[in-house]
């Protein structure tokens, strides 16, 4: 996810993905197999959906700052 082979999350959930809806691709999963990130294949909408609260990691990680900053410039369209 935005070139990163490895992130850290606040993986605090208790429901997972159990299969890709048609037209996404895994993009994140933890080390035992649950899906944490996908997004959509086609190039031209921003679709991304991830299973932690980068709202809560951003003011400390400039990743999580990123992705929400991609996603208000993306609402902004």
């Amino acid at each position: 996810m935005f070139g990163e082979t490895e992130l850290v999350v606040n993986s605090l959930h208790h429901q997972a993905v159990g299969r890709l809806g048609e037209g996404l691709r895994l993009v994140a999963k933890s080390p035992n197999g649950i899906i944490e990130a996908t997004e959509t294949i086609d190039p031209d909408r921003f679709l991304i959906g991830v299973q932690w609260h980068p709202e809560e990691m951003a003011p400390k990680d400039p990743l999580q700052a990123k992705l929400l900053k991609a996603f208000v410039q993306a609402s902004n369209k």
